[in-house]
C-alpha cells in the first residue's frame, strides 16, 4: 500500500515536471522571447532585436537566448549598414527575488557565444553624450564574450577596426540606476584575441597585433607580434603629403608588459609598467628630402613626455635584438642613401612625467649598442635630467674599427662623395646639449683617408670636373689622425640646435660636427701642426 502511494506521488511529480516543461516550451519560452524583443525594440530608436529561441531552466535559475540578430531600424540612418549576430546568450544564477520584487538584475554569470558585429559606422562623428545603460540596478559577477568578432569601418574615412576570435572576461560589474556607458563600470577583466587590426583615417597605415593576452591577476600583457605597415610604397607614401614626412615600417615580436594595469589605462590613460620587453625589432624609415620642408617647431623629447596628459611611469623598456634601417633621398640625388644599425640591443629607463621630480633629482636614460652598417660595434649612452628648464642631456659613445668605404651607401647618395680608401680605428665622443646648442669633444683615430667627388646627375667620379674637385677635396682633408710625428687631434663638437628638427637629427648633426673638425684642415689645425713641429 505504501509503495503504491510513493509510486503515485513519483508519477505525479514526473507528470507535473513534464507538463511544466511542455508548458514552458510551448508557451512560456515563446512568451519570454516576445516580451524581451518588445521591451528592447520599444526602448531603442536605433536597432531592432530578433530572438530565434529562448530556453528557460528553473533548476539552474537560468535563461538562454539563441540566434539573436541586431539590425538597424531605419535604412537611411547613419547606422543602417551595421549589424550584429549572436549565436547564444546564457544567463546563469539569476536571483529571481530581486528581479520580481526589487526590480534589480543580479546574475552570477553571463556567457555570450559566437558574436559577430560588422558594418559601417560614423566613427568620426561627434557623439551626443554618454548613453544611459539601464533604468535598473545591474550586478553581474562574471560576463564572458567567447569568440567575439568585430569588423567596423568609418562611413566617411578609411578608418577601420577588426577583432578576430577574441575572448573577453569582465568581473564584478556593478551598474547603478541611470549609470552611463563608461569604463568606470568595469573593475577588472581578462582578454585575449587572435588578431586585432586598425587602419588610420587617412589610409596611410595599418597596425596589426597578433596573439594578444592580458591577465588581470598578474597584470601582464603579452603580444606575439605587433606591426606598423604603411599601405603605400616609399614614394607613393611621401607623394601623398606636401611636406617631408617619415614613412615608418616596423615589426615587433615577443612583447611583454610587466606590472601593467590595463583597466587604469582604459579608464584614465595612465601608462605604468615595471618593465616592457621587446624580443625583436625590425624598423625601416624612409624620408624624401626633395619634398618641401614643413617649418614647424618640434618639442624636445623631454617636453613630449611632460605634455602627455596622463601619468607615465615606466621603469624600463628593453629591446633584446633589432635592426634599424634609415633611407633618405637627398635633394639632387638620383637614388636614396642608406644607413643601417644591426643587432641592436637597447634599454630605456626611468620614463616618467611624475611632477615629484620637479623637486627631486631624477634622470631619464638610454643605453644602446649596435653594429653600424653591420660591421662596426657602436655604443651610446644618454642621460637627461627630468624637469630641467633647458632640457639638458649628455651623450657618450664610441665606435670600433671599420673601413670608411662601408659608409659609402650613405655618403655617395647624401654627401655626394665616395670614400676610395681609409680605415677608422676608433671613435669616441662626448657632448652635452640643451634647447639651444651642443658642445663636447671627439677623438677620431683613422688612417689613409681618400675621397672622390661624384656628379649628382650621372654619379660619375672620373670626369675631368669631378677629378679636379676630388683633388681639391683631398687637399682640404687630413688623411690620418694622428699625422705621423704629431699627437692625436681632438675634434670639437659644436652645433646649434634646429628647433624644427628631431632629437635624433640633433644628436647626429652634433656627432658629424665633431667628425668634420677632426678631418677637415682649418687655420687652427694648420697652426697647431706647425707649432707641434717647432716644439719638436
Amino acid at each position: 500500500m505504501r509503495r503504491n502511494i510513493i509510486l503515485k506521488i513519483s508519477i505525479g511529480i514526473v507528470a507535473f515536471v513534464l507538463l511544466f516543461m511542455l508548458l514552458t516550451t510551448l508557451f512560456i519560452e515563446p512568451w519570454a522571447a516576445k516580451k524581451i524583443q518588445t521591451a528592447f525594440n520599444k526602448s531603442s530608436d536605433k536597432y531592432h532585436l530578433e530572438i530565434g529561441k529562448v530556453n528557460i531552466s528553473i533548476i539552474k535559475s537560468g535563461i538562454e537566448l539563441e540566434d539573436i540578430v541586431l539590425s538597424p531600424k531605419l535604412q537611411n540612418d547613419s547606422l543602417a549598414d551595421f549589424k550584429g549576430e549572436i549565436a547564444s546568450v546564457k544567463l546563469m544564477g539569476i536571483k529571481l527575488f530581486k528581479v520580481l520584487f526589487k526590480n534589480d538584475i543580479d546574475v552570477r554569470e553571463v556567457n555570450i557565444f559566437n558574436s559577430h558585429f560588422a558594418g559601417e559606422l560614423p566613427l568620426q562623428e561627434k557623439k551626443p553624450g554618454p548613453a544611459k545603460l539601464s533604468p535598473l540596478n545591474i550586478s553581474i559577477d562574471s560576463l564572458v564574450f567567447d569568440r567575439l568578432v568585430v569588423n567596423v569601418k568609418d562611413r566617411l574615412t578609411s578608418q577601420a577596426y577588426s577583432l578576430n576570435d577574441a575572448v573577453l572576461k569582465v568581473y564584478d560589474i556593478q551598474v547603478a540606476k541611470q549609470d552611463t556607458i563608461s569604463p568606470e563600470i568595469i573593475r577588472q577583466f581578462d582578454f585575449n584575441a587572435q588578431k586585432y587590426a586598425s587602419v588610420s583615417a587617412d589610409s596611410m597605415y595599418t597596425m596589426t597585433a597578433i596573439g594578444i593576452d592580458y591577465a588581470a591577476t598578474s597584470n601582464s600583457l603579452s603580444v606575439d607580434s605587433f606591426s606598423v605597415h604603411p599601405n603605400y610604397s616609399n614614394y607613393e607614401f611621401t607623394d601623398r603629403d606636401k611636406f617631408e614626412t617619415d614613412r615608418i615600417e616596423a615589426g615587433l615580436n615577443q612583447i611583454v608588459f610587466h606590472d601593467f594595469s590595463a583597466i587604469d589605462f582604459i579608464k584614465s590613460g595612465s601608462l605604468t609598467s615595471s618593465y616592457i620587453e621587446i624580443g625583436k625589432l625590425e624598423m625601416n624609415i624612409f624620408r624624401d628630402k626633395r619634398k618641401e620642408f614643413n617649418h614647424v617647431n618640434k618639442p624636445a623629447f623631454q617636453d613630449m613626455l611632460y605634455n602627455y596628459p596622463e601619468k607615465v611611469n615606466i621603469d624600463s623598456i628593453g629591446i633584446l635584438f633589432g635592426n634599424v634601417t634609415y633611407t633618405e633621398h637627398a635633394e639632387g640625388a638620383t637614388e636614396p642613401g642608406v644607413i643601417r644599425f644591426n643587432e641592436l640591443n637597447a634599454l630605456v629607463f626611468n620614463i616618467t612625467n611624475d611632477t615629484i621630480y620637479k623637486t627631486e633629482k631624477a634622470y631619464l636614460g638610454f643605453n644602446a649598442e649596435a653594429l653600424l652598417m653591420g660591421k662596426a660595434k657602436m655604443t651610446v649612452q644618454m642621460k637627461g635630467r627630468l624637469f630641467d628648464g633647458q632640457n639638458t642631456f649628455a651623450v657618450n659613445g664610441n665606435l670600433s674599427g671599420m673601413e670608411v668605404m662601408e659608409l659609402n651607401p650613405m655618403l655617395e647618395k647624401n654627401a655626394f662623395i665616395y670614400a676610395t680608401a681609409g680605415r677608422i680605428y676608433a671613435m669616441n665622443f662626448s657632448f652635452t646639449a640643451n634647447n639651444t646648442k651642443s658642445s663636447g669633444q671627439m677623438n677620431l683615430r683613422y688612417d689613409g683617408l681618400n675621397v672622390a667627388v661624384k656628379n649628382k646627375q650621372t654619379d660619375d667620379t672620373t670626369a675631368v670636373k669631378e677629378r679636379v674637385i676630388s683633388v681639391i677635396a683631398n687637399m682640404k682633408i687630413m688623411n690620418s689622425n694622428p699625422i705621423p710625428g704629431e699627437e692625436l687631434r681632438q675634434g670639437v663638437i659644436d652645433f646649434e640646435r634646429d628647433p624644427e628638427k628631431s632629437f635624433f637629427n640633433y644628436c647626429a648633426k652634433s656627432i658629424i660636427s665633431g667628425m668634420k673638425s677632426s678631418v677637415l684642415k682649418t687655420p687652427e689645425t694648420r697652426k697647431e701642426s706647425r707649432k707641434q713641429r717647432r716644439d719638436k
